[in-house]
């Protein structure tokens, strides 16, 4: 796993999915088959919002309406980082992808796939949520969250990704971050390159 496959997952895992096994290419805009994709050299933020936005594009409408919350979620990342001060240098990109994605067509997510890595990683989410109702504070929630080390950095982005608010993500990813080495790099890697 990348950045870029981190970056999507955590916004949209099941988007995130169809970047697994992808061949990379450089080219002139996102391109985005079954086997490849193509990336153009650009600020990594933007990259990763005009990749979920390739990819979106390229499903069918079924798909696309079971991701309608993820589509929102993507918006929302573009609001955070134009309103960062990452926002000067990604404005261009952001403001208007059509100028920045090729159209690309027939990909689409494999949701049996997916049922079957959800099912490995709800008892944690269940775990989780115990730990914190038997828990009186964030310290003690994090002592009582060390079981997340088990988990790969895969399975610790798809946890994120089914918490069911973003009060619950922040302490699905706080978990992570203290006690899931593979997690915690990565996370360092990603917010690197989000800041160039």
């Amino acid at each position: 796993m990348d950045e870029l496959e981190f970056c999507l997952k955590s916004i949209s895992y099941p988007l995130g999915m169809l970047l697994e096994g992808k061949e990379r290419r450089k080219g002139e805009s996102v391109k985005v088959s079954t086997e490849t994709i193509t990336l153009p050299d650009i600020p990594f933020g933007a990259l990763c919002y005009l990749v979920g936005v390739a990819i979106f594009d390229a499903l069918d409408e079924v798909d696309k309406r079971r991701l309608e919350a993820d589509y929102k979620g993507l918006n929302e990342f573009k609001k955070k980082l134009l309103s960062s001060k990452l926002g000067g240098s990604l404005r261009q990109y952001m403001t208007s992808p059509g100028r920045f994605i090729s159209p690309s067509s027939g990909l689409s997510i494999d949701w049996l796939e997916f049922q079957r890595r959800k099912e490995k990683v709800v008892p944690y989410l269940k775990k989780l949520r115990d730990s914190l109702e038997a828990s009186g504070n964030r310290r003690e929630y994090l002592e009582r969250s060390s079981f997340v080390d088990e988990l790969t950095l895969d399975q610790g982005l798809l946890l994120g990704y089914l918490a069911k608010d973003e009060k619950e993500k922040e302490l699905v990813n706080s978990a992570l971050g203290k006690h899931n080495h593979e997690y915690r790099e990565m996370a360092k890697r990603y917010f690197k390159a989000l800041q160039g």
